[in-house]
């Protein structure tokens, strides 16, 4: 549903780590947001009731709300398991219990994809130097708790999100390379491996470490040590920081896979979707930008035919920055059911 005059709108993009929930106006600015740790919510609709009867929110008359999730949602637009966690958004429950009366239902970078038709320069960072190309198709990735991916084709001025499942595609192996060949053997003996979200995403940033302890690699014992006691959830942003600091080489290395594999699924989907732009959207991107600049593109671009290497290397890639992006995507959602 598009925003009527004087309309106010409840707008949610509920993720594997975080979970947005925000009152957004006709003029597309935000007038609440409340941020919740996905893994801390046991039932969406109390959620959503607390956030409606909160005091900054009360005096909002909403009837409204469009909520994007990282889950695969049925046919009927009303029901979504979420992807990473064991809780669901439940249409019929928020209709029975809240005040909302319309609600649309969308995957989480469905968002995306309807936030960039008017998507501004301070929300962005491009690691290529190509400038934009954006009337065309256009590839979405992003890796965070877990890997997604969507398509937006491009007609009459304005993009049309394609919905996707691509972060759960068979990791692309290269078998002469001989790291590839020993992740996926010790991924395969400790059954962490079922597609390409266990190894570019938060979890797959821990996968790949733990593979690299297994190697003959020199690795910082006070370090190793702090990173043994934190939970699975936190192990992804300090194995980065002590990466991105130069202090640990395991953690280096770390970084290195990641970014190759990433770059490695990101060329796929941009030959697959000969897209004249491709979009690096999650939460873990806008953290590594700096070591990303080079090492990303140099794989991507990484072809054994020279005429598809340089279709590659003609193709500019951006680095969403801003965090919202999916509430105000969520906001421009029409009524899909």
């Amino acid at each position: 549903m598009f925003l009527k005059k004087d309309k106010n709108i409840l707008v949610a993009d509920v993720g594997g780590t975080k979970t947005s929930i925000a009152i957004i106006n006709q003029n597309k600015i935000l007038l609440v947001k409340k941020v919740y740790s996905s893994n801390e919510i046991i039932n969406f609709t109390d959620t959503i009731l607390q956030f409606m009867n909160s005091e900054e929110c009360k005096k909002y008359k909403l009837i409204d709300a469009n909520i994007a999730v990282a889950g695969v949602i049925n046919e009927e637009r009303n029901y979504v398991r979420l992807t990473n966690l064991n809780w669901v958004v439940d249409v019929n429950s928020l209709l029975v219990r809240t005040s909302l009366h319309n609600i649309t239902l969308l995957n989480d970078f469905e968002a995306i994809g309807l936030g960039f038709n008017a998507l501004k320069d301070t929300q962005y960072v491009e690691i290529t130097n190509h400038g934009r190309n954006s009337k065309g198709t256009i590839a979405i990735i992003g890796a965070g708790t877990g890997l997604g991916m969507s398509i937006l084709a491009y007609n009459n001025n304005k993009y049309y999100s394609v919905l996707s499942e691509g972060g759960h595609i068979d990791f692309p192996f290269v078998l002469n390379d001989k790291i590839d060949v020993k992740l996926y053997s010790f991924l395969l003996q400790k059954k962490l491996y079922a597609d390409s979200e266990d190894i570019v995403s938060g979890r797959g940033i821990v996968n790949i470490y733990n593979f690299l302890l297994t190697q003959k690699l020199k690795h910082n014992d006070k370090i190793k040590k702090e990173i043994s006691k934190l939970s699975k959830e936190e192990k992804p942003a300090i194995i980065m920081k002590y990466a991105l600091e130069d202090k640990e080489a395991v953690c280096i290395y770390t970084l290195e896979l990641f970014i190759k594999y990433y770059a490695r699924i990101a060329k796929n989907l941009a030959l697959t979707t000969l897209c004249s732009e491709l979009i690096i959207s999650g939460g873990i991107a806008p953290k590594i930008i700096s070591a990303m600049q080079d090492s990303f593109v140099d794989e991507f671009v990484l072809h054994n035919r020279q005429e598809f290497r340089k279709v590659l290397e003609r193709i500019p890639i951006l680095v969403l920055t801003d965090s919202d992006i999916g509430l105000y995507g969520a906001a421009n959602a029409t009524r899909i059911r």
